[in-house]
């Protein structure tokens, strides 16, 4: 069976690797592995959506769909007073996660985790997603209902998504559950929209 980066039981050999990573003025070394997102450098639209976020300086912040943890591993050093939270289906994800987010031990959790199903109660200050675009449009707007839950009042929602890959349609749809949304940034055909004020509390 072809393992999917949003595979819970991983199938494929497991061979650590490192690679280098350079995003906002930050470089560093991060391990990944065969069977999760991205195993060779950092994802494109990844990229666009870490320079894209204007983050609060402190808070809790929350990497849904994490991957191997690129994100919070740049922004947490970006913004040091965060507190992170790192969400993935994916158990090798996961304990990658947790390897490069070693040196920020103290601020940040690793759960493995479909959507927000590990912490059910807990409310961010700010979501960061690049949603898993194979596992099908169900999938991708169930993680944007739950954003929506999961926000404090005045949160925001970081989503980046291709155009051609849905990005109109997903705005719209974004529209529907969120007061505001607008374009944070975009680059090479990604979008950036920035989610402010769920409209409604949305069925989970």
């Amino acid at each position: 069976m072809t393992d999917h980066y949003y595979s819970e039981q991983p199938g494929s050999l497991s061979r650590p690797t490192q690679i280098s990573v350079v995003a906002r003025g930050i470089s560093l070394q991060l391990w990944t592995n065969a069977g999760v997102f991205s195993k060779r450098g950092l994802d494109f639209g990844t990229r666009v959506l870490i320079e894209a976020v204007n983050l609060p300086e402190s808070g809790l912040l929350v990497d849904l769909g994490c991957g191997y943890g690129a994100a919070a591993a740049i922004l947490g050093r970006v913004y040091p007073q965060t507190q992170w939270v790192l969400l993935d289906v994916n158990p090798r994800a996961i304990e990658l996660a947790a390897r490069n987010l070693s040196t920020q031990v103290d601020r940040t959790q690793v759960w493995v985790s479909d959507g927000f199903s590990a912490v059910p109660a807990l409310q961010a200050d700010a979501i960061l997603l690049n949603p898993p675009i194979r596992a099908g449009k169900g999938v991708v707007y169930h993680l944007f209902d739950e954003a929506a839950w999961h926000l404090v009042p005045d949160g925001v929602l970081w989503v980046v998504i291709q155009k051609k890959q849905g990005a109109d349609s997903a705005k719209k749809y974004l529209e529907s559950i969120f007061t505001r949304v607008d374009m944070a940034g975009h680059q090479s055909g990604y979008r950036v929209y920035a989610c402010r004020g769920p409209a409604s509390k949305c069925s989970k």
